[in-house]
């Protein structure tokens, strides 16, 4: 089983707008069975606010799927409506 993390620092200046795509437009459209959880990183060493997407999959074959259709929407967003005031960054990790 594997967990992929997407990591989302926004500054405080796009923070509630950001937020409130990514949990009205952005999530809802995730595939249930993913189990998407978004968690907000207290004592964040980022300046801003960070959050952390998280989801889990079976095989990694499906999780590279989910990369190239979801990730792609959540980086167009961004680029978009908040050009160099949220970053991305993302990792895959394996349970023991």
């Amino acid at each position: 089983m594997y967990m992929y993390n997407i990591s989302i620092i926004v500054e405080d200046s796009a923070q509630a707008d950001a937020l409130n795509w990514i949990t009205s437009s952005y999530l809802p459209n995730l595939p249930v069975q993913h189990k998407p959880q978004l968690l907000n990183l207290l004592d964040s060493p980022h300046e801003g606010h960070t959050y952390s997407l998280q989801l889990k999959f079976d095989e990694r074959d499906t999780l590279e799927d989910f990369k190239s259709e979801y990730l792609y929407q959540l980086q167009n967003y961004l680029a978009t409506n908040h050009p160099e005031r949220a970053f991305i960054f993302d990792s895959t990790m394996k349970y023991l």
